[in-house]
């Protein structure tokens, strides 16, 4: 009887266990950074944000980091960006402020690149 019990007890628990949920690739924001080409202090980074349903949307960086509990304007050190549909084709991006850009088109969007430079020179 105690055998019944215990293995009840770990089915129980392997189940409880379980992940509720699967991710599948469309979900996810993939960002890839180029740490080995790095030209004049800059890194290249490459954002994939996944499907977009609506035609226009924003692009971010951020204003502030949680825990540092001052404003950085990130955006400062952002130069180059580009908005690339799945074609390989250029989108029309327009930078509203220092951390914001607007994308035309979303949803053609592909990925989002852009140069990184270091705060060391300034």
């Amino acid at each position: 009887m105690k055998k019944i019990i215990y293995a009840v007890a770990a089915i129980a628990t392997l189940v409880g266990c379980k992940s509720t949920q699967q991710n599948t690739n469309s979900d996810l924001v993939v960002a890839n950074l180029d740490l080995v080409n790095v030209d004049d202090d800059k890194v290249m980074v490459s954002v994939d944000p996944g499907k977009f349903t609506t035609e226009e949307t924003t692009f971010y960086i951020p204003k502030t980091v949680p825990g540092t509990y001052s404003t950085d304007n990130y955006g400062q050190f952002i130069e180059g960006v580009k908005a690339i549909d799945y074609k390989g084709n250029e989108l029309s991006i327009t930078k509203l402020d220092d951390n914001s850009w607007k994308i035309s088109n979303a949803t053609a969007l592909d990925k989002v690149t852009y140069w990184v430079s270091d705060s060391y020179d300034i």
